[in-house]
């Protein structure tokens, strides 16, 4: 069975079939993006380093939109690590949390804890799980680069903020 990554919500998500001509846009019913459509993040990870790249993957998409919190800003998103034994590396929460599982994260290569990093700033971001050709696979993964489909998901995302 593969290692799981979650996003800890009330969603029904169902999956219809992917044209190959078209990206197919997968959202959440909520996302962590506060009205001026950033998403301050404040906090520590062990995985500092992957979970920085996972923001510079989606600022290099949309500039801007996920920042470092400030004195000045409200902070929107609370990073941290757990350890627990499961086959869950991360979960974000509608609560405002992403949180990483050491007990998982600490078996993974450098580029699945940028994947899991990275898939995880998309829930808080609004996005919903897509294919396995995506970031947002619902499973690990070595992708690192956002699909056409993360990206229309993203966008569809961004337009409800």
């Amino acid at each position: 069975m593969g290692i799981i990554v979650t996003a800890a919500s009330l969603v029904f998500m169902f999956t219809i079939p992917m044209s190959a001509s078209a990206a197919t846009a997968k959202t959440l019913s909520w996302n962590l993006v506060d009205s001026g459509k950033h998403m301050d993040w404040e906090g520590s990870t062990k995985y500092q380093t992957q979970f920085n790249a996972g923001v510079k993957t989606w600022n290099g998409y949309k500039s801007g939109v996920i920042r470092k919190d400030s004195a000045k800003v409200i902070q929107d998103v609370a990073i941290s690590d757990y350890s627990e034994k499961s086959s869950v590396a991360g979960v974000t929460s509608s609560e405002g949390s992403i949180k990483f599982n050491k007990y998982v994260m600490d078996t993974l290569s450098a580029t699945k804890k940028h994947n899991v990093a990275t898939h995880e700033l998309g829930h808080a971001l609004g996005l919903a799980h897509n294919t396995s050709s995506d970031v947002m696979y619902k499973y690990v993964s070595t992708k690192t680069s956002l699909s056409a489909n993360d990206k229309a998901s993203y966008t569809a995302a961004y337009k409800k903020y």
